[in-house]
C-alpha cells in the first residue's frame, strides 16, 4: 500500500490510541467492583486489540480481511447478547431488573453502585467518544475505498463500546437521561 504521510500518520495516531484503549480496559477490568462490567471491560479490550492489529496490519502494507460482515457481526453479538444476558440471570438479576430497581429509587437517595465503578466507566465513554471521532476524521483523509470501509468498520465497533458502556450506566443509576 502506498499511503501518503498524512495517511501514515493518521493510522499511527489510530494505533495510539487503540493502545491507550487497551491499557484503558484491561487496567479498568482489574479495578471494577462489579463482575459484569470486568466483563464488558474485558470484551471491549479484546476488540480493541482487534483493531490495533488491523492497523498495524494496514501501516505493514498488508490488507486485512475483515472477520465478519455487518450481518453476521450483528447476529454474533445478539447471540453474545444472550450469553451475557444468561450470566446476568445466573447472577441473580438481569439489566432489566437492575434498571427497574435503580428507576424507583427515591430522589436524593443513591443507587447501589460503586463510585469508583462509575468513575471507570465516565473515562471510557469520554474516551470512546473521543477515539470515534477521530476515526471519522481519519475515514474521511483516506483516498482508498477499502481502507476507509475498514476504518468505518472499526468506528462502528467503537460507537458501539461506548452504546454498551452507557446502557450500563444508565441500567445501574450512573447516568441519568432526562
Amino acid at each position: 500500500m502506498n499511503f501518503s504521510t498524512k495517511e501514515r500518520n493518521l493510522l499511527e495516531d489510530q494505533k495510539n490510541h487503540e493502545q491507550i484503549c487497551i491499557e484503558k480496559y484491561s487496567n479498568y477490568a482489574s479495578m471494577a467492583s462489579d463482575p459484569q462490567l470486568k466483563s464488558l471491560f474485558e470484551q471491549n479490550c479484546q476488540t480493541e486489540q482487534e483493531h490495533y492489529n488491523t492497523l498495524d496490519q494496514l501501516l505493514k502494507g498488508q490488507m486485512p480481511q475483515m472477520q465478519q460482515s455487518s450481518s453476521q457481526q450483528s447476529g454474533s453479538q445478539q447471540s453474545g447478547n444472550m450469553q451475557m444476558k444468561s450470566q446476568q440471570s445466573q447472577q441473580g438479576g438481569s439489566m432489566q431488573q437492575m434498571a427497574q430497581q435503580s428507576s424507583f429509587m427515591p430522589k436524593g437517595q443513591s443507587s447501589n453502585y460503586n463510585n469508583c465503578d462509575k468513575d471507570l466507566c465516565t473515562d471510557m465513554l469520554m474516551t470512546e467518544k473521543y477515539v470515534s471521532g477521530t476515526y471519522d476524521t481519519s475515514i474521511f483523509e483516506f483516498r482508498d475505498p477499502q481502507v476507509r470501509n475498514i476504518l468505518n468498520h472499526i468506528q462502528k465497533e467503537e460507537q458501539q463500546h461506548g452504546e454498551s458502556i452507557f446502557k450500563y450506566m444508565e441500567n445501574n443509576g450512573m447516568y441519568q437521561v432526562k
